[in-house]
C-alpha cells in the first residue's frame, strides 16, 4: 500500500530535480544528441565504404569466374581440334 506513494514522491524529486537543472540538462542532452549523430554518420559512411568494397570484390570474383569459363571452353575446343586431327 505505501508502495505508490514512495513511487510518486520519486518520480515528484525527479521532476523538481529535472525542473530545477533543466540549463544543464539541455545543455547535456544536446551534446549528447550532436555526438550520437556525428558517431551515426561515421558508422553510415564506413558501411558505404564496406559495401563499396564489398560490391568490388564481388565483381573481381565474377569476372575471374568468366575468365575461367571462358578459358576452360576454349581448352574444350582445343582438345576437340587435336583429337579430330588425330584420327
Amino acid at each position: 500500500m505505501a508502495l505508490p506513494f514512495v513511487l510518486g514522491l520519486a518520480v515528484g524529486a525527479g521532476a523538481v530535480y529535472a525542473f530545477s537543472r533543466s540549463d544543464k540538462l539541455k545543455d547535456k542532452a544536446t551534446s549528447l544528441f550532436s555526438k550520437s549523430k556525428d558517431v551515426a554518420n561515421t558508422s553510415i559512411e564506413k558501411s558505404k565504404e564496406t559495401v563499396d568494397e564489398v560490391k568490388d570484390t564481388i565483381n573481381a570474383t565474377a569476372a575471374c569466374i568468366k575468365e575461367k569459363k571462358e578459358q576452360q571452353k576454349v581448352e574444350k575446343e582445343t582438345n576437340k581440334e587435336k583429337k579430330e586431327e588425330a584420327k
